[in-house]
């Protein structure tokens, strides 16, 4: 089913945060960004914009600040030919489907949300309902290449299109796609028959480790340098975290990586901060004060300058798990500073995937 995300009005657009947040809160609902369109303001052709984005979109999320609001629900009224009735403070047309700043009205082709928006207030519910016509999972130890090659047989077989998307190296998206929802899930269980262990559900796979770690109550900290706390942050985001997160080490300075993790100074000279020893002691340093079950250590480069002869985007990351046992890898990464560094943070925690499969099996 296609569907559109709409956002009207300066106030939403200028801010930044908010706008993420609509996109986070719109994702969550549809599992996907699909396609985005961004007006500034209403003007004198946006009816006959919206009568013909209706021809185009069965679903159409429609988010305007407070100014824009009135004249879109008078708008889309109008096209209902219906009428425009006070509910709750807010007016919205009279055949709509309404909850609090937010109602649905269907048309013949097409159904519109409209969320009243205030930048500083919680989102309105998102209302209405689609048929999503796809899925998401993931395959790691394997590359894309070869993950299509085998997983054509099964394609043809369930007759669904697939897609794919690489992560990191031997971490792969796949989206499976069909208009009937058995194929779907006969591929996927097809898929999971096939890989093993080697496959989950879902399109993020940080949120599928954390919420294992979740499941099975086991503890992690991290010692951070280069992603400055990113780890952490990405942790946080989930709810519930409390229970396997105390806290860990952002030690940027070779002075807070000595002082703080017990990294020996000679650890530290010249080029060895950035290297698989410096990591290997930021492991077993994080290991003694916070004494996780699961650690994650991250040094290197994200900007986009070399440094001791380590090329940019050189980062070395280690995960270790409280028998001892561990693994490390170095990334060499290419974008921006906030790319690397999330590019890093992904690294790692797949690199715990690696370090205990069995773990974190589906």
């Amino acid at each position: 089913m296609k569907h559109l995300l709409f956002i009207v009005g300066d106030e939403l657009i200028m801010s930044q945060n908010y706008k993420d947040y609509i996109y986070r809160a719109y994702e969550e609902k549809f599992q996907e960004l699909s396609e985005i369109r961004i007006q500034s303001k209403t003007d004198k052709e946006l009816p006959f914009l919206l009568e013909k984005l209706m021809k185009k979109y069965e679903f159409i999320t429609l988010f305007a600040d407070e100014q824009c609001y009135a004249i879109i629900a008078k708008i889309l009224a109008t096209l209902d030919e219906d009428n425009l009735i006070l509910k709750d403070e807010t007016l919205v047309p009279d055949k709509a489907i309404f909850a609090k700043n937010s109602f649905v009205s269907d048309f013949k082709y097409c159904k519109i949300n409209l969320l009243k928006v205030n930048t500083e207030e919680k989102l309105p519910p998102l209302l209405g309902e689609i048929y999503l016509d796809f899925k998401y999972f993931c395959l790691f130890g394997i590359d894309d290449e070869s993950a299509l090659i085998l997983l054509e047989t099964l394609r043809k077989s369930f007759e669904v299109s697939i897609k794919a998307s690489k992560l990191l190296e031997n971490l792969t998206l796949m989206k499976v796609t069909s208009s009937q929802a058995v194929k779907i899930e006969g591929f996927l269980q097809s898929v999971k028959k096939l890989f093993g262990p080697k496959v989950f559900l879902g399109k993020n796979p940080l949120h599928f480790i954390i919420n294992k770690l979740l499941e099975k109550r086991l503890k992690i900290s991290f010692a951070e340098s280069c992603t400055g706390g990113n780890c952490a942050s990405t942790l946080t985001k989930i709810s519930g975290v409390s229970e396997i997160f105390e806290g860990s080490i952002v030690s940027y300075s070779n002075r807070l990586k000595h002082e703080w993790l017990g990294i020996s100074e000679s650890v530290l000279e010249g080029r060895g901060v950035y290297s698989e020893r410096c990591v290997y002691f930021m492991l077993k340093g994080i290991f003694k004060t916070a004494q996780p079950d699961f650690a994650l250590a991250i040094s290197g480069i994200a900007g986009d300058e070399d440094r001791e002869g380590i090329k940019a985007g050189s980062v070395y990351i280690g995960a270790m798990f409280k028998d001892g046992t561990y693994l490390q890898e170095l990334l060499e990464l290419k974008g921006d500073r906030e790319f690397i560094q999330k590019q890093a943070v992904l690294g790692a925690f797949y690199l715990m995937f690696k370090l205990k499969p069995e773990i974190f099996e589906f």
